[in-house]
């Protein structure tokens, strides 16, 4: 990763001009341009071309450092080799695979939303001592996720839910303690507490992820972009 914070700060002071100064011909706030010089953020590519022109520098010196003229063909052959490519640095699958992560993230945090809004949406969230019907499994997916279950209503009407489990051991044919709500229309299930929660920072953590990984891409894309600016006005 270019660290040019530390060049920034140089830059600016040669120039003599503070912080709140140099902020407000940029277009940005102080704490912006303190974040650059301490390397805790990196300006977008437009605010770099704007901090060179202020500075008097070129974006090669400013990413780079100033370097000094070479007396002989073989020591600026030299110097240009020296000079690490990003896209070497990171190697050719790195974004690949970045994007693959991203993809893979995303339809995680997609199904866990899914088991989380079933979750919620069929837990039996109150009480109802005495209210409770025996419905019988018809079919199980497998242990901890879905499964049919029926029951017969108030007018003989046989009602088939498909719910999600947190018990082990249930097989066809068991029968389970659910309530069917006001309507008899729909089973409800007292889920364990552990059970929403396990769910719920299991999402969290995947969209954490997918966010510094989506953060990262765009990191990447940044420094590509500036490195195609340095290898055109290289070549000019």
């Amino acid at each position: 990763m270019i660290l040019i914070g530390e060049r920034i700060q140089e830059y600016r002071k040669a120039c003599g001009l503070n912080q709140e100064e140099f902020a407000k011909q940029i277009g940005v706030s102080r704490q912006a341009v303190s974040k650059w010089e301490r390397d805790k953020a990196y300006p977008d590519l437009d605010r770099i071309v704007s901090i060179c022109e202020i500075l008097n520098i070129s974006i090669d010196e400013l990413v780079y450092g100033k370097v000094e003229k070479e007396e002989n063909e073989e020591n600026e052959n030299h110097r240009i080799d020296s000079k690490l490519h990003l896209k070497n640095i990171r190697g050719k699958n790195c974004r690949l695979g970045l994007y693959i992560i991203s993809a893979i993230l995303a339809l995680a945090c997609v199904f866990c939303m899914v088991v989380f809004s079933v979750l919620l949406t069929q837990n039996e969230w109150t009480s109802h001592q005495g209210n409770y019907e025996k419905a019988r499994v018809e079919k199980v997916y497998g242990q901890y996720t879905k499964a049919e279950v029926g029951y017969f209503a108030e007018d003989s009407r046989k009602i088939v839910d498909t719910v999600w489990l947190d018990k082990a051991g249930i097989r066809e044919g068991d029968y389970i303690e659910c309530y069917s709500g006001a309507r008899k229309d729909r089973i409800y299930i007292k889920y364990k507490p552990v059970t929403i929660v396990s769910v719920a920072i299991v999402l969290i953590i995947l969209v954490i992820l997918l966010v510094l990984t989506c953060k990262e891409l765009l990191r990447i894309r940044k420094e590509d972009n500036i490195q195609i600016i340095l290898e055109e006005s290289q070549s000019k």
